[in-house]
């Protein structure tokens, strides 16, 4: 469905009807910045969903790092939650004023530290009230009780950390700062720290995450993310200005099944405060292809009309040769198209049957030859003799080690040696520019003249697709 929301996110007709049932909790998690001039904490005591304690994130904290409302301890969480009522097996209900500001860290911190029956209000605290749904000004004192922590190290990212993911660009980062703060453009709100965002980093502010105090829907919540410039087969840091709105983007990154996330607890504020942490400003860097988005290809169209007249001497100190393969096993000449080809994308005889393959090699107008350098294949080439005038080189490359080799214009050689023994009007080939760089001018240097030039959208193979071939090579 496309209107399908998150499983995390729950209505208030439905807290409303739970209210007071045994192990159901709601917690208060408003907590504000100076620019928004409202106090969660005032909000509380002048009316809250009944039986509704208050989170305060400030005290719930650890107070040793110097910064804002960092991620306490287990121990130090299990006492002050325990104290509020709340034990890691209860259903727990998170809300703050407008819905999707503060509530989503609690939500986080809860289910980091053990609990898993979390959830946020949609509509926070503000749409509550518009329903007209009941509020009470009472202080609920709810015996203390025990929650046994079982915390997930693996989704909280420490500072050491931050600074491996970005110098090795091993994951994404996804900011839920302002577009201006992540730019540059805007100041920070707090007073002495850079400007900017960590390079790789990509842009999703918290804000955009909800409309109206409602969370989106998930075909949405993908939209933004996929975006954006994140991919959700990979793992995610989420960041923001002191670790609260990034659990928005890890409420949304959950929501779509992403489970490889964690969230850089003390983010902006400590990154940017340091003098040693890389910044740096403007947009995000332009999004890269996707493996599995087509990919634009210019392809030129080169044809030579005379047998090429240099001659170039074999490469010392390598053994070589070139054999004629008329009856290639299939699996034999995958292995060639595949070795050669996959930096360069080749990828059309990788998705044909062993019929549709099997057909095309052994048609005599076709013939495959295969480089041997040291004993071992090392490259390979293709031709097609479509009629009497003109013959087609399909294929032509090297294995990767060997392009160092020094062997490829002796190999390419030989190839049109092959092409031009029953004395053809002319040979073709094309090239594009997913290929080896050099390749056109190859062609070019070895008498080929370019004859027509088209662009084209080339499939890459997809994971699946790279799976099964691993598995079979």
């Amino acid at each position: 469905m496309s209107n399908e929301k998150s499983r995390f996110i729950v209505s208030a007709d439905w807290v409303n009807k739970q209210l007071g049932a045994p192990e159901f909790r709601v917690v208060d998690a408003s907590w504000y910045l100076p620019a928004h001039k409202r106090n969660g904490a005032d909000e509380y005591a002048k009316g809250h969903i009944p039986g509704a304690v208050f989170f305060d994130q400030d005290v719930i904290a650890d107070h040793t790092t110097g910064l804002p409302h960092s991620l306490p301890s287990p121990e130090y969480f299990a006492e002050q939650v325990g104290k509020l009522g709340i034990q890691e097996t209860d259903t727990i209900v998170v809300y703050d004023g407008p819905g999707f500001f503060s509530a989503p860290r609690v939500w986080w911190m809860l289910r980091v530290m053990g609990a898993e029956s979390v959830y946020v209000l949609d509509g926070g605290l503000d749409g509550w009230k518009a329903q007209n749904l009941p509020l009470e000004t009472d202080l609920p004192e709810p015996p203390v009780v025990s929650f046994i922590p079982h915390f997930q190290k693996n989704r909280v990212t420490s500072l050491d950390e931050m600074r491996s993911v970005v110098d090795a660009g091993s994951k994404q980062i996804a900011d839920a700062r302002g577009a201006g703060r992540f730019t540059g453009d805007e100041a920070e709100p707090r007073a002495g720290m850079r400007s900017g965002h960590m390079p790789g980093a990509r842009s999703l502010p918290a804000t955009a995450f909800s409309e109206n105090g409602h969370f989106k829907d998930l075909a949405t919540l993908r939209k933004m993310v996929t975006e954006a410039g994140i991919d959700l087969s990979k793992p995610v840091v989420t960041s923001c200005g002191s670790g609260v709105t990034a659990a928005v983007i890890t409420l949304a990154l959950e929501s779509l099944g992403h489970k490889t996330n964690s969230l850089f607890d003390g983010s902006w504020s400590q990154w940017g405060s340091l003098e040693d942490t890389p910044v740096v400003t403007g947009p995000a860097e332009p999004i890269a292809p996707r493996d599995t988005d087509p990919l634009k290809a210019h392809v030129t169209q080169l044809e030579m009309t005379a047998a090429p007249k240099i001659s170039i001497a074999v490469p010392v100190n390598i053994q070589t040769a070139i054999m004629r393969a008329p009856n290639i096993p299939l699996h034999f000449y995958r292995y060639l198209y595949w070795r050669v080809g996959k930096r360069w994308h080749w990828q059309k005889r990788m998705r044909m049957s062993d019929a549709e393959l099997g057909a095309i090699l052994s048609d005599p107008k076709n013939s495959v030859c295969v480089l041997y350098m040291n004993g071992s294949p090392a490259g390979f080439f293709e031709l097609y003799k479509r009629d009497d005038d003109v013959t087609q080189l399909s294929y032509f490359g090297l294995f990767e080690e060997a392009i160092g080799a020094g062997i490829g214009k002796w190999f390419l050689l030989q190839a049109l040696y092959a092409a031009w023994q029953d004395n053809p009007k002319k040979v073709t080939v094309t090239t594009n520019t997913l290929d080896h760089p050099r390749a056109l001018q190859l062609y070019q240097m070895m008498g080929f003249s370019p004859v027509g030039t088209y662009q084209a959208w080339v499939q890459p193979l997809s994971e699946a697709e790279l799976l099964n071939i691993a598995i079979h090579n």
